[in-house]
């Protein structure tokens, strides 16, 4: 090999080797930068959304039309890396402090599918939601099924005490996401309980003396919750529990590993069931 010939070839592997720690460069401190501004800023863009839309939202109760207490704070502040970039929060209306519906208000940013909302109704009563002063959702049947927790414990006398039981009982529990994005016949997800609740509560009027809202995660998006709640008397209550759906996928979950609820995919179509799903506008009014 003459001297051009092997200038030439070391050339070519320089250059091919350069090419290649191009494409293959680690991120740097800029680009780090540079997405931690972004997040911060879609974040930052996606609570000033959601607190201008709450006030446009109304939830009644019954027969009566009672109007149910929204808590203008919410109980969880959620993303879902897995799925997109996205933020999203979660809301409670309440009468006499139980909560009788969950609201997740959320702005995806990728993929651009904009701004949205998912309610569920918490309610062994009749809800009818306005946005704007139009009806958007009416549920004239239960939003739950509560049942006996099998082998609960006697519910205890103190507040920290039950506590530790419900931890204890939600560990029992588990969820499954059947996901059809990707795959038409669904790919299961196991989902991730957080070992903490995200809200409690007690409510005389419904004669709830301890309850809580525990839930089933992806990132920290909630995909089910978990509702447990102290019930009767004083003298003798007892542990139900209950699950309420925040995906419109296909869901399941087991205690103990038996099934106990399972939900179908849900229509977005519809109005009138326990779950919607709503598409909202950005443009304020």
């Amino acid at each position: 090999m003459t001297f051009r010939s092997a200038l030439f070839a070391l050339i070519q592997i320089c250059a091919t080797a350069l090419s290649v720690a191009v494409l293959v460069r680690p991120a740097l401190p800029d680009d780090k930068d540079d997405s931690k501004s972004r997040d911060s800023e879609e974040r930052r863009a996606a609570a000033r959304l959601i607190q201008a839309d709450l006030p446009r939202w109304k939830v009644t109760m019954g027969e009566s039309a009672a109007e149910l207490k929204l808590n203008p704070n919410s109980i969880l502040r959620w993303t879902n890396p897995a799925a997109g970039r996205m933020n999203g929060e979660i809301f409670l209306w309440t009468a006499d402090g139980r909560p009788e519906a969950v609201m997740s208000l959320y702005k995806v940013w990728e993929p651009d599918w904009g701004f949205a909302g998912e309610l569920h109704s918490l309610s062994l009563s009749k809800l009818v939601a306005e946005r704007d002063k139009t009806v958007i959702w009416k549920c004239d049947k239960p939003g739950i099924t509560p049942r006996d927790v099998p082998d609960a414990p006697t519910v205890a006398e103190t507040a920290p005490r039950r506590l530790q039981q419900m931890r204890a009982m939600a560990q029992d529990f588990s969820a499954v996401l059947i996901d059809f994005r990707n795959n038409s016949k669904g790919e299961v997800q196991s989902l991730r309980l957080l070992t903490q609740p995200v809200h409690r509560y007690a409510s005389p009027g419904s004669d709830v003396v301890d309850g809580a809202l525990y839930a089933f995660v992806v990132g920290t998006d909630v995909e089910v919750f978990l509702l447990l709640e102290a019930h009767g008397a004083k003298d003798a209550p007892h542990w139900q529990y209950a699950f309420a759906r925040l995906n419109s996928d296909e869901l399941a979950a087991s205690f103990k590993d038996k099934e106990v609820w399972r939900v179908g995919k849900a229509r977005f179509e519809d109005r009138d069931g326990p779950y919607v799903f709503i598409s909202l506008p950005e443009a304020a009014k």
